[in-house]
Parts: C-alpha cells; structure tokens; sequence
C-alpha cells in the first residue's frame, strides 16, 4: 500500500512536469516552423524579385484553406492555424514588404492557452502581448 501511495505522489509530481515540456516542445516546433516561412517568403522574394504576389502556397508546407491559412502540424491533429499578411483579395498571394507571420492556437487543442505567436519582417516576435528582437518567444 505505501508503494502504490508513493507511486501515485511521484505521477502527481511528474505529470505536469511532463505536459509542461510537451507544451514547450509543440511551441518550439511552431516558432521554428514559421522561420522556415520566413526564410521561404524571402527565398521566394528573390524568385519572384519582389514580395507582392509569392503564391501563399509557395510559403505553407501544408494546404492553404480558402482564408488564407494554413494548419501546423500539416497532417495530424492542428494545434496552430497559421496566417501570413498582408494577402492579395483572393487570400491565394503575400501582398506586401512587411508582412507577419501569425500562428493561433486551435480552440480544443493542447496549446489552446498557450498564446497567439507573431513574427513580423522586421524581426519581430511576440508571444500573446510580450513583443521584442530577443527571447520574446520563450
């Protein structure tokens, strides 16, 4: 009985431990992810020698929903719709120099509560309302 009781405190600690490093983990997948949209829109910006009009599906590695967004991860359960603006009035094209990047958290999903993250084209970054060219993100 005093093993099971011991077992069940350690789960108690440990659990949310856990969940707090998979949060991080899935965070950190998504900061990443949109710095490789970031690189594509500038990679793209060569391609097309400006930045109006890179084709929203040239920048998502997944499919581009008709509003213009996209989901991450691309197969599996969403935990971020993921936006790049300013867009085109189609929503099928990058419309400007100084777009940002936006990821939401799906309602429902386990980043939920986690905070909106934005990456603009000057550098930018924040997470919910914290805003900077640092660590904003952690």
């Amino acid at each position: 009985m005093i093993a099971v009781a011991i077992i069940g405190v350690l789960a108690a600690v440990a659990y949310p431990s856990y969940q707090s490093y998979v949060i991080k983990t899935k965070r950190a997948d998504m900061m990443a992810e949109m710095q490789q949209i970031a690189g594509r829109i500038e990679s793209n910006k060569i391609n097309y020698k400006r930045y109006d009009n890179i084709p929203l599906s040239a920048i998502f590695s997944g499919a581009v929903a008709t509003d213009g967004s996209a989901s991450f991860p691309a197969t599996g359960s969403a935990l971020y719709t993921v936006a790049a603006t300013p867009r085109n009035a189609a929503n099928t094209q990058l419309a400007g120099r100084n777009w940002t990047i936006t990821a939401t958290p799906v309602v429902g999903s386990q980043m939920s509560t986690d905070g909106t993250l934005t990456l603009s084209s000057t550098g930018q970054k924040c997470r919910g309302i914290t805003c900077g060219v640092d660590d904003e993100w952690q």
